[in-house]
């Protein structure tokens, strides 16, 4: 009889299934998990098998009920700091101003695990709760068009592993499988991976997913160096999904969404950093930490949710990135940053 986590040169839906089975059963032995999640990361990436593993994940996960808006999630696979790249948390502060453009957003996120800062870190830095009952945070969405989805608490079942995983010292598919696994089932995301050859898997598995649209993006550096998110400095790839399908892929310079790729970059190389660029933001063009540079990388990342919920050609992009510059320059006024700490 042969073991679950056997790994041929690619699983199908039922073998992958089988394999995070196994990962998850109380009854399996650490080491060899450990083991097969390290065998895993010599393998490409197959879209049926991240489907399969979120299958399995989102059966065990606490549902969220998002209300009757459709519901949009700004996300990244992580992975790019360990290529060199230091930006702020640049889906976390454009899914604040989306917010408070109007658009319903269900963040799902977590502290940090291959970044400096995560979302909940960033977050509960700003003075977020993160033990909030559920039924206030279902109630914020509503109140704010914000509600943040704490990772730990919707995914208990992922407990188990952390010991494993941090043992292990590397990433590994977990990494990539927390963007697909938004316990809230939005309509829309946006998903930026920090490798080109992910961008494939992951589309696939959206598309899997049963949601309404999502675009995968990869950009790069004035360096070459790949980022989980759209790129100020080089040229941007952006994979559609719309309804169950893959759209032909966009290449996108920074020049033709309407972009000043000339503003001085502004890294964040520590977690004091994120959150001082952070609240610079939150405050608009007069607070001492407001950054162009990074008002000006969030406002591309928020265009291109509003490009998404809003059904728009990507020839609508520069309009969206002077709407979201103007929202920033004002700062972000959204009363879950401080009616959540209450």
């Amino acid at each position: 009889m042969t073991s679950p986590f056997d790994l041929s040169p690619s699983l199908s839906l039922a073998e992958a299934r089988a394999f995070m089975e196994a990962c998850l059963d109380p009854a399996s032995n650490p080491q060899a998990v450990g083991q097969a999640l390290l065998a895993f990361n010599l393998r490409p990436l197959q879209g049926t098998e991240l489907t399969a593993f979120a299958q399995v994940l989102g059966e065990r996960a606490r549902p969220f009920h998002p209300g009757v808006h459709p519901t949009l999630d700004t996300c990244g696979t992580g992975g790019d700091a360990r290529q060199g790249v230091h930006t702020a948390n640049l889906s976390t502060l454009s899914a604040l101003a989306l917010a408070q453009m109007g658009v319903d957003i269900v963040k799902h996120g977590s502290r940090a695990a291959s970044s400096l800062c995560g979302s909940a870190d960033l977050l509960e830095a700003m003075g977020m709760d993160l033990d909030r009952p559920q039924e206030l945070v279902e109630a914020d969405l509503a109140r704010t068009h914000f509600a943040f989805l704490f990772a730990q608490r919707f995914h208990p079942v992922l407990g188990r592993l952390a010991p494993i995983r941090r043992g292990l010292g590397v990433p590994t598919v977990f990494n990539m499988l927390g963007p697909l696994l938004n316990p809230a089932r939005p309509e829309f995301q946006v998903l930026g991976v920090a490798r080109e050859e992910w961008i494939q898997p992951v589309a696939e598995a959206l598309a899997a997913g049963g949601l309404e649209g999502a675009l995968v993006v990869h950009g790069l550096t004035r360096d070459g160096l790949g980022m989980d998110e759209a790129s100020l400095e080089g040229p941007t790839c952006v994979q559609p999904v719309r309804a169950g399908r893959l759209l032909p892929r966009v290449r996108i310079l920074p020049r033709e969404a309407g972009l000043n790729p000339t503003l001085p970059a502004r890294a964040a190389s520590s977690k004091a950093e994120c959150v001082a660029l952070a609240e610079g933001l939150a405050g608009g063009r007069e607070h001492p930490d407001f950054s162009p540079r990074v008002a000006e990388e969030v406002a591309l990342q928020a265009a291109f949710g509003l490009l998404l919920v809003r059904d728009l050609p990507f020839a609508a992009l520069p309009a969206l990135v002077a709407e979201a510059r103007a929202t920033l320059l004002g700062g972000l006024h959204l009363p879950s940053l401080l009616a959540l700490a209450a």
